[in-house]
């Protein structure tokens, strides 16, 4: 593939005419071009990942699609030379390096690294293993973690790269019943806050999506039920948000944009938000009493 030190706004007004990927229309929000680009979107066998993908390839970038259900992602690559499967569990470091290697191997180079894959832990703090709290660490901070690292020498070698990595509003307002997944997701934040400072002079970007709650299969895999029963933002919210950060070079986006208000909220007014929070989903007398004679047994 032929280098070219042009930015994605620059691609963006040389190109003509979009490109539509091999299995949907084109979206408007993959008006945006990435020509000769490569991306790595992790956790792209369903939800907000495959649709990362969809959009990055209609965009005109070759991705490569990274999740353990390799047959999801051979369905969403359908046979496409722009669109690599690599089966990988990103919670093991070994599984991130090989994806790197084959994505150089295949494509030459690496631009785009969308850090997407993740778990949720809606349970009850009393309910929680160190074996729980380990896991979730493992994916949703360490292995995006590992990937950037792996993939910077690929972008440094070319003087430009974009960095994006899927965080959650738990990593700015940590909800009731998830404080380890809320613990991972500030770490997640806290790491990309870094990158801007550490990455500064490099050409490379690093931006950092708060998402709220989207419409994806993860709600079907909570642990325990969940309070929220509100509105779920479809997953095209957020790949449009994903295109305009990396065309804009934005540090940090909310999805939807609203969420900034209760955050604010948070730093101005905390104790009222606790105050809130707590009772939005509050612990149920008996699970505290059942935790308070399990501690009375282990004694």
């Amino acid at each position: 593939m032929t280098a070219s030190r042009d930015t994605p706004k620059d691609v963006a007004r040389q190109s003509a005419e979009p490109r539509s990927t091999d299995t949907e229309p084109m979206s408007p929000e993959a008006m945006f071009r990435l020509d000769d680009r490569v991306a790595i979107v992790t956790g792209a066998s369903s939800g907000l990942g495959e649709r990362f993908a969809r959009v990055l390839q209609a965009a005109g970038a070759s991705v490569v699609i990274a999740a353990r259900r390799l047959e999801r992602l051979e369905a969403l690559a359908n046979g496409s030379k722009t669109m690599l499967p690599v089966q990988c569990d990103v919670s093991v470091p070994d599984d991130v390096d090989r994806l790197v290697r084959t994505t150089v191997e295949q494509f030459g180079r690496i631009d785009i690294v969308v850090n997407n894959a993740g778990i949720s832990k809606h349970k009850q703090l009393y309910h929680l293993t160190t074996e729980e709290v380990d896991y979730v660490l493992r994916v949703n901070f360490l292995a995006p973690a590992f990937l950037t690292l792996a993939s910077l020498p690929a972008m440094l070698r070319r003087g430009e790269g974009w960095i994006v990595n899927v965080s959650s509003l738990a990593g700015k307002l940590p909800p009731p019943r998830e404080t380890v997944y809320a613990a991972s997701k500030f770490a997640l934040t806290g790491f990309t806050e870094g990158l801007w400072l550490d990455l500064a002079g490099s050409g490379i970007h690093a931006t950092v999506v708060h998402v709220g709650p989207i419409d994806t299969e993860i709600w079907h895999k909570t642990d325990e039920p969940t309070a929220y029963q509100g509105r779920k933002l479809p997953p095209s919210a957020v790949s449009a948000a994903i295109l305009r950060a990396i065309e804009r070079r934005r540090h940090e986006v909310w999805v939807p944009n609203a969420l900034r208000v209760a955050w604010w909220f948070r730093l101005l007014a905390p104790g009222l938000f606790r105050w809130g929070a707590s009772r939005f989903d509050p612990v149920p007398a008996d699970v505290i009493a059942a935790a308070r004679e399990r501690a009375r047994v282990t004694t």
